[in-house]
């Protein structure tokens, strides 16, 4: 009988840590980190509304987290049998370690009727197909009220192309007022205003238009238009993308040298199209002073795919001819076709080494109560070569987080928990840059002691009859 018993505690106990496991892994966003090929996707903003008929743009950012340069191939797995329209505005990404890169997703709904669509995007590397990572977006459509429409004449713009911004009648009879157009950037500020001093009347489905040159970097920008008449105020906006499709993609062979190795230098055309100049490469150390140049008076075409490989350095300074010392470089490669036309791409390498982020120092309560979600933080995360940083945090229960992340050196990292049984408990974190270097590992003793709750019969009676409850304290002081 005793055996019996003791197998069925032990079965019990092996189905609260797997479900344990289970909570915690549906709860940690996981960026997959594998040696090699890795990559992280996420969305600031990932959950929009919008009216019947408008279109919802949504930035992806896909982060290269791996060592070595690799193409995502880019998928929404959940559109089958779905009643929208949407699409991707690439559906391949090439990115240097370390780099990131803007997908935009635009999903526009043709039913009229209130509901929230789930659009999942997904980018799966083509160095290791197993490795991906997607973000979930969520599209809540509501009826139409408005008597405005504010719109762009498409989603997506290339830096510099003309904005077309409109503001439209959508009521059923004409409205008479002033109208105005601002734009803001991603953090809302205003980059563009359009402010006419007239009165003007608009029938149905009659526009204001105005057209916007911008002169503004890479970024997710909204439109605001209002309509002002003599009894009300009509607003709606619009979200819009400026980006900047570099075709150009500079890199080395290596991302940590020897002393002395040679360095090959690297220019890629990841783009879809042929682009050509005169090369250039410069090389800058970590204290942003130019320590090698090589100018190419050769005219050159890269065919998508194509690679340039056919320039080396031998690590020596120019200026003194000496060995450059151990440390961080900047390469920054240029393909010049003319004043107007020219390609440009950065990259980051080392020499001797890469250094780790800081040994991280953990915040928190030291002290808990079992049942209670507590927070601990990393108030400073530091990266000497400031680099980005992923972190991974481990409870002392025997559950933790995986690598989350990137987050920016000098960010403050934070993540919470809850302590489902007495005791002292570890935590324990640890620091990863882009490059894989890792920091020592940063402690926290916590205790978890046994919650103490007066909540049978005898002394909810006890609360009734105060002077009963005096009357026990002085016989048990006795």
């Amino acid at each position: 009988m005793k055996k019996i018993i003791g197998l069925i505690t032990a079965f019990l106990m092996i189905c609260s840590v797997l479900c344990c496991c289970s909570i915690v892994g549906e709860n940690v966003h996981k960026s997959v980190f594998e040696d090699g090929y890795s990559v992280s996707v996420s969305c600031d903003d990932n959950d929009m509304t919008i009216y019947p008929f408008e279109t919802a743009v949504y930035g992806v950012e896909v982060t290269n987290t791996g060592d070595i340069i690799d193409t995502y191939v880019l998928d929404c797995p959940d559109l089958i049998d779905c009643c929208y329209w949407s699409e991707l505005n690439i559906y391949e990404i090439t990115l240097n370690p370390g780099d990131s890169g803007i997908v935009v997703l635009t999903v526009e709904p043709y039913y009229i009727e209130e509901a929230t669509y789930t659009i999942t995007v997904r980018a799966t590397s083509s160095g290791d197909p197993l490795v991906n990572d997607s973000v979930p977006t969520f599209t809540t459509v509501i009826l139409d009220d408005r008597v405005i429409d504010v719109s762009t004449n498409k989603p997506i713009y290339d830096l510099g192309e003309p904005v077309v911004l409109s503001l439209t009648n959508i009521a059923e009879e004409a409205i008479e007022g002033n109208p105005t157009l601002e734009v803001f950037n991603s953090d809302h500020e205003l980059v563009y205003g359009c402010y006419p001093d007239c009165w003007i009347t608009l029938e149905h489905g009659e526009s204001f238009t105005d057209i916007w040159y911008p002169n503004v970097p890479q970024d997710k920008y909204t439109v605001e238009g209002v309509f002002l008449t003599y009894e009300d105020q009509y607003f709606d906006d619009e979200s819009f993308f400026i980006l900047d499709e570099n075709p150009l993609v500079v890199t080395t062979d290596k991302i940590i040298y020897e002393s002395g190795e040679m360095v090959n230098l690297l220019m890629t055309n990841v783009g879809d199209s042929l682009i050509a100049g005169n090369p250039s490469f410069l090389i800058y150390n970590s204290d942003d002073e130019l320590v090698h140049e090589v100018y190419i008076y050769l005219w050159i075409e890269l065919e998508p795919g194509e690679t340039f490989d056919e320039i080396t350095w031998d690590q020596k300074d120019m200026n003194s001819q000496q060995q450059v010392p151990n440390g961080s470089y900047k390469l920054i490669g240029q393909l010049w076709a003319s004043e107007e036309e020219f390609y440009i791409d950065d990259y980051k390498f080392y020499i001797g080494y890469n250094l780790p982020p800081d040994k991280p120092i953990i915040t928190g309560p030291t002290r808990g109560r079992v049942g209670e979600e507590y927070t601990y933080c990393i108030p400073t995360a530091v990266d000497p070569e400031g680099d980005g940083i992923y972190a991974i945090w481990d409870w002392g229960d025997g559950t933790g987080t995986g690598w989350e992340g990137p987050y920016e050196s000098g960010e403050e990292i934070c993540a919470s928990h809850t302590w489902n049984q007495m005791g002292d408990f570890i935590i324990s974190a640890r620091l990863q840059d882009d490059y894989g270097s890792m920091s020592p590992t940063g402690t926290l003793k916590v205790t978890m002691p046994r919650s103490r709750t007066f909540d049978l019969p005898f002394f909810k009676f006890l609360q009734n009859y105060p002077m009963l409850f005096q009357l026990l304290q002085r016989l048990l002081n006795l």
